[in-house]
């Protein structure tokens, strides 16, 4: 009988054993709600719910974001609890948080594509019918931008990045970007890049909250930063640089960060939220006695206007407006700079010292704003620093109703394959009427050399002595038969539209019936008349001695 139990006592398990058995996971978990833009001074978190009858031991899962790195997670869960102190940072915008079992088993996903700051995420459908199962966040209603042909009027500027991390940079590095405008940002259409002839461009997608951030991990981008120096550029859908953010001398755990008006490298990496300066504190300035009065801005030699519409359609004391835009990669202070038309115009307009343009950022100033009247003809337009020196001037004699004078950038094109690859081009700018694009990029025209092959009445079709160039006429425009015979030689500055070139300006630089006119054998008879001349005056020298003989 004693051998019996001992025998028993071998084969079956002891409580204490049994208690060191794991208990299965359980599929009862789901991810409720999420916080991933918080508030000033608030944190990220996550918020899990447990649909079940049983308290849940979370030690047998983990959570993970779109980088894809588990989170191991620990204690008891009963019913609802908000998870906080993960050591990945959620995307303002397309993000996907993910909680799986130890042995992988995805148990809960929650994505969404758009998020504002201070809102919560919750998804659509109870916790208990969704579990296991990705649901749609209420807040994501923007639908994503497929396939743009044209830039984004807006975009969202450079805010920090880490090209030197303490860990692995081909894991650890990223790129920030922060959207300024009260408004949400699309931002199919755009890319980032590196310096030219580095990293392959990443395309950006989705849609970006007003006032957020957008972290993107080098292990979604593939964009590897140099640690010495390197570029950090915006790309809009025509490969137009929007912005270009250099530096150099990275050192390692330090990031590259947008202060304001300023960048600097910084120990206080802040990914999803507003920089913190942690160096010398600048100087107070004393309070002025004058509101009107304003600190100094700073210099610079990018800051132009790019842009005016001075003769509206409707009233143009209410809708004219300047444009002036900072084409430079260093944020400029405007403070105390001065716009006006001109000597004996309206009272020159001066900016705020709050007025700081980022890197290739646009300001619409309205004439309700700055009190600059603009006359229809024979006007200037003037922008001047803080010392006084004027920094950009463009005047016009005319203008035409309902249309801006801008700014447009001309790329000389010598065949389609120097317009593809993007050898070869030259450029230069001039201006232009066409149709107003406040806030937005000026045009970018390609100007060809070519003869005329065929037009058909609405599509122009030249050759430039290597490719053939189809044009389409605008549909205002008005079009002389003369200029487009086939044989002459044009000079096209076309603008792309939907994917085709509409011709903006054209100019006769030879014609086929002058060339017709040269081909006349005028050299021919003009040899046959010195000919006949000869001949006659031969003969009449024949006789003339024949008479002399006679005469003897």
């Amino acid at each position: 009988m004693k051998k019996l139990f001992l025998l028993l006592a071998l084969l079956l398990p002891t409580p204490a054993l049994a208690c060191e058995e794991h208990e299965e996971a359980s599929l009862d978990l789901e991810i409720s709600a999420l916080y991933p833009n918080p508030n000033s001074g608030e944190a990220e978190w996550i918020e899990l719910t447990n649909s079940g009858k049983d308290p849940v031991d979370l030690s047998l899962y983990t959570l993970e974001d779109a980088t894809g790195k588990p989170w191991a997670l620990s204690g008891t869960l009963e019913e609802t609890t908000e998870i906080t102190g993960f050591p990945f940072q959620l995307n303002n915008s397309n993000e996907t948080v993910v909680l799986k079992t130890l042995s992988g088993e995805t148990v809960a996903t929650f994505a969404y594509t758009t998020s504002k700051k201070g809102e919560i995420l919750t998804k659509d459908a109870p916790a208990a019918e969704t579990s296991a199962t990705a649901s749609t966040p209420t807040a994501s209603t923007t639908p994503p931008v497929v396939s743009p042909t044209t830039t984004p009027a807006k975009w969202p500027i450079f805010s920090e990045a880490l090209p030197n991390p303490e860990g692995s940079d081909s894991t650890d590095e990223w790129i920030e970007l922060y959207n300024p405008y009260g408004e949400d940002l699309p931002l199919a259409g755009l890319s980032l890049d590196d310096s030219e002839g580095g990293s392959k461009p990443y395309a950006l997608s989705g849609t970006l909250a007003a006032e957020s951030y957008l972290l993107i991990p080098v292990t979604e981008s593939k964009l590897t930063l140099n640690n010495d120096s390197d570029h950090l550029r915006l790309m809009g859908v025509n490969a137009e640089i929007l912005w270009d953010i250099p530096y150099d001398g990275s050192s390692e755990g330090l990031s590259y960060a947008w202060f304001t008006d300023f960048y600097d490298w910084t120990e206080e990496s802040t990914p999803g939220s507003e920089n913190t300066w942690a160096g010398e504190a600048a100087e107070e300035e004393p309070e002025a006695d004058d509101a009107s009065t304003y600190k100094d801005g700073d210099l610079s030699d990018e800051v132009a206007v790019t842009e005016v519409f001075p003769n509206p359609a409707g009233p143009d004391n209410e809708e004219e407006w300047i444009e002036i835009t900072n084409g430079g990669s260093v944020a400029v202070n405007l403070g105390n700079w001065t716009l006006d038309d001109g000597e004996g115009g309206s009272d020159p307009f001066t900016f705020p010292d709050t007025t700081v343009l980022a890197p290739g950022q646009t300001l619409i100033l309205y004439r309700t704003e700055t009190g600059i009247a603009l006359n229809n003809s024979n006007e200037t337009v003037r922008l001047s620093d803080p010392t006084g020196e004027v920094s950009s001037e463009i005047t016009y004699e005319s203008s035409e109703e309902d249309e801006s004078y801008a700014e447009i950038q001309i790329e000389e094109v010598h065949s389609e394959q120097a317009s593809t690859s993007g050898l070869g081009n030259q450029g230069f700018s001039t201006w232009q009427w066409v149709t107003p694009s406040p806030g937005a990029l000026n045009p970018i025209w390609k100007q060809i050399k070519g003869d005329v092959m065929e037009f058909d009445g609405s599509v122009l079709t030249l050759f430039d002595g290597v490719s053939t160039w189809s044009f389409k006429t605008a549909a205002a425009q008005s079009v002389d038969p003369l200029l487009y015979e086939p044989g002459n030689t044009l000079l096209v500055q076309a603008a792309a539209q939907n994917g085709l070139f509409e011709i903006m300006h054209s100019e006769l630089l030879e014609s086929a019936a002058k060339e017709s006119k040269k081909a006349f054998p005028w050299g021919i008879l003009g040899t046959i008349g010195l000919a006949g001349g000869w001949g006659i005056y031969e003969i009449h020298k024949r006789l003339q001695n024949k008479k002399a003989t006679l005469a003897i």
